[in-house]
């Protein structure tokens, strides 16, 4: 009987950690470049600051393009427009 109240004592301090109440969520936002990779290092830094502010860690692994557009008007200093979206880890 000794035991089991030590395991149920043990299971709520873990239940308890800051750990557990982690909360992973997307973020998404949108940037503009003067060509595809400078757009999608743009929307990166983004969701990567964007993370930061929370207190969070990004994952980078998950980043994805939503969203990507070219404008056809050559007067526009930066014609590429993307969307994305990246998984940040914040804490409890």
């Amino acid at each position: 009987m000794k035991k089991l109240h030590v395991a149920l004592f043990a299971a709520c301090l873990l239940g308890a950690s800051p750990l557990a109440f982690a909360e992973a969520v997307n973020l998404t936002n949108s940037a503009e470049g003067a060509n595809r990779d400078a757009g999608i290092t743009a929307v990166k830094k983004k969701l990567q600051d964007a993370c930061a502010d929370r207190k969070g860690t990004a994952d980078a692994e998950s980043f994805e393009v939503v969203f990507e557009k070219t404008s056809e008007n050559p007067d526009v200093p930066k014609p590429y427009y993307v969307d994305g979206k990246m998984k940040c880890n914040l804490p409890g």
